[in-house]
């Protein structure tokens, strides 16, 4: 990820002793990395005890990257940025709760995107128990809230680890998963990328006309009246929202390569399509 705002790639891991280093890429050919301090909060260098698993997000929405972290005791924090996106500073954490208790299990790893196709962050933790937990979020992208689990993978064995990408380049988000046996599964997904609420099932699609696609990519509907499209990338930052009717015709011009959602809202309800932009 980009940490600090410069277009390139740096690195933030968590270690075995709790602590979480920043890696600040300074070129790109020959590729360099430059140690800097360990992440701080409020001017203490961060220590979550043991197995440290960061993951960097906009969790409110206010432009400013924020940082959740997964702990040994199974909690995920969240360290709020109070200061701007390239130079994030943090002063207090917070626990991120489900139905009003503190999210927990053991050497938590967490990951957030929208899984769902709705526009909204989710979160996935990845526990020692073998298995990956969902949760999903029943708030707003703002403001997350989540109302208990499921597990959606059994990774066979304690540890489990995983990363969500387009493994096959189909469109379509896939899991990457280990765990102490140190072997690595790809779980392929296979269903079409659209989501309905609403109650009107699949009269109520979205079709892009190419996926992948490239240069642009015209959106039609069936089921739909007149209402809103919605550009997410995968953090569930809205990047466009515009009016829709039927048809749009979204540029791929300014878009990295990589994976978005479309959400297409009425009166009715939504409808949601991944996109992959090559």
């Amino acid at each position: 990820m980009d940490y600090d705002g410069d277009g390139m790639l740096d690195i933030i891991v968590g270690d075995r002793n709790g602590f979480i280093h920043y890696y600040r890429r300074t070129s790109e050919n020959p590729v360099t990395l430059t140690k800097e301090p360990d992440l701080v909060c409020g001017g203490v260098t961060i220590d979550v005890g043991y197995n440290a698993a960061p993951v960097c997000v906009d969790w409110d929405e206010d432009g400013e990257r924020d940082l959740l972290v997964g702990t040994q005791g199974g909690e995920v924090r969240l360290y709020h940025n109070d200061t701007i996106d390239t130079d994030p500073v943090y002063n207090t954490y917070t626990f991120i709760e489900s139905s009003g208790s503190a999210i927990n299990h053991y050497r938590n790893c967490p990951q957030v995107l929208d899984m769902n196709q709705d526009g909204k962050k989710d979160l996935l933790c990845g526990a020692n128990d073998y298995r990956i937990y969902y949760y999903e979020n029943t708030g707003t992208n703002a403001e997350p809230v989540f109302s208990g689990s499921e597990s959606i993978i059994n990774t066979g064995s304690s540890g489990a680890r995983f990363w969500v990408n387009d493994w096959n380049e189909d469109g379509l988000l896939d899991v990457l998963a280990s765990n102490f046996n140190g072997f690595v599964q790809v779980y392929i997904q296979q269903s079409t990328s659209i989501t309905e609420e609403g109650g009107i099932g699949l009269q109520r699609r979205l079709t892009p006309d190419l996926n992948p696609f490239s240069s642009s990519v015209t959106i039609t509907s069936s089921g739909f009246g007149q209402g809103t499209l919605t550009l997410y990338d995968m953090s569930g930052r809205a990047l466009l929202t515009e009016p829709f009717c039927g048809s749009f015709l979204l540029s791929g011009s300014g878009l990295a390569g990589g994976c978005y959602i479309v959400e297409v809202r009425d009166a009715e309800g939504t409808a949601a399509l991944k996109l992959m932009k090559l």
